[in-house]
């Protein structure tokens, strides 16, 4: 567990040491990566986070993919679904927003959306923040669990991380429980762990 929290630490200083500049290029290049991912793919929904601190931040694309939907001359799949995570005790959630103003401070400083009811999709495209990734998907998270659980619950999630390329390690230590993501995302593009 010691060993854990020394690789968190080393990594969420290699995150912290990218200046802000950098943050906002990176991010914004992400966000085209994700976009053309997401043309490919073609999901009718998306789990995105919101962003703290120093993570990669995708409410750009999250914006652009809701005035789309809610466009009239929408070019999005008919009834496409964009939602964030909210926490509940151990749990974590997801509610659909119609906007990046249907938000309150919640937990951990963390913006959450103020919707009434969960989704309950089992095949959405979730977008996944972390401190670090490896290249076989496996993710360092900040020890709570939430995302092992929900996914957990709901396996056929297709799994997404997004971070910046310094974020990318030769390896993450993982457990049984520890889920593994399907894709991550990075400013040099999409890797694809199969």
């Amino acid at each position: 567990m010691e060993r854990k929290q020394q690789i968190r630490a080393e990594l969420k200083e290699k995150r912290n040491v990218l200046t802000r500049a950098q943050r906002e290029e990176y991010s914004r290049k992400i966000c085209e990566n994700l976009r053309a991912f997401v043309k490919t793919v073609n999901p009718k929904v998306i789990y995105f986070y919101y962003p703290l601190g120093s993570e990669v931040n995708l409410l750009p694309l999250a914006e652009e993919l809701l005035k789309e939907e809610y466009s009239a001359e929408a070019a999005a799949p008919e009834g496409r679904v964009i939602a964030f995570p909210r926490t509940c005790g151990d749990t974590m959630e997801f509610y659909p927003v119609t906007s990046l103003s249907d938000f309150v401070e919640g937990r951990f400083h963390i913006m959450e959306p103020m919707g009434e009811l969960p989704l309950t999709e089992t095949e959405p495209l979730v977008v996944v923040p972390g401190l670090g990734f490896d290249r076989q998907g496996n993710r360092m998270g900040y020890g709570k669990g939430f995302y092992d659980r929900y996914f957990a619950r709901f396996p056929s999630c297709r799994k997404i991380g997004a971070a910046f390329e310094t974020q990318i390690v030769e390896e993450i230590p993982a457990q049984a429980h520890d889920i593994i993501m399907d894709f991550v995302v990075t400013e040099k593009g999409v890797l694809n762990r199969r």
